[in-house]
């Protein structure tokens, strides 16, 4: 596989880390989870529970691993065209192809009852609730149609095929952010 970043974005209850984790094991990449390092930052005290600094770290994380000539998988909401635009341009830098994976719940009845009894992956943090997903979808930017996107009513075994299909075919293409005239069209 060529150097690639791959990227797993998603509301909360999503079904991206559970993919994310899968690609992972499955390919054999180092796989970095906002949410662990935002515990790490919170329990040490170097940042709040809910701030964005955890992107900043994994983002860093990806650039060094690209520099070392290495697939990175980065795993978060990825809520604005900011972050998701400093990660292609990282992948640019090192001519690695960007690939974004975009998870969603075409079901909002099975995703809310998902979140109740979602798996705890990072210890010591505890997973954001419906009210959280209710409030991110106030800001939450749309993506173009430069990911994939994945229905997780769909069980992840039947996804994982072309979420490998897709990173494997993924181009250098960079993020593209959405035009602010498009969303209100």
């Amino acid at each position: 596989m060529d150097n690639t970043l791959i990227l797993f974005a998603g509301m909360p209850g999503s079904g991206k880390t559970t993919l994310a984790r899968m690609v992972a094991r499955r390919l054999r990449i180092p796989a970095f989870a906002k949410d662990r390092v935002q515990r790490i930052l919170r329990d040490h005290n170097l940042a709040e529970a809910n701030t964005g600094d955890g992107y900043y770290i994994i983002l860093d994380m990806a650039d060094e691993q690209l520099s070392l000539g290495l697939n990175v998988i980065l795993d978060a909401t990825f809520p604005l065209d900011h972050f998701r635009t400093v990660a292609s341009e990282i992948a640019a830098r090192y001519k690695a192809k960007f690939c974004a994976i975009y998870c969603y719940c075409s079901d909002d009845q099975v995703w809310r009852d998902r979140m109740t009894n979602r798996v705890q992956y990072v210890p010591g943090w505890k997973p954001v609730g419906w009210d959280d997903v209710t409030r991110m979808r106030e800001y939450y930017q749309p993506w173009n149609d430069n990911a994939l996107f994945v229905d997780s009513l769909y069980p992840p075994e039947q996804n994982l095929p072309a979420v490998l299909d897709y990173i494997n075919n993924a181009s250098q293409k960079p993020y593209a952010p959405h035009q602010p005239s498009e969303i209100y069209e």
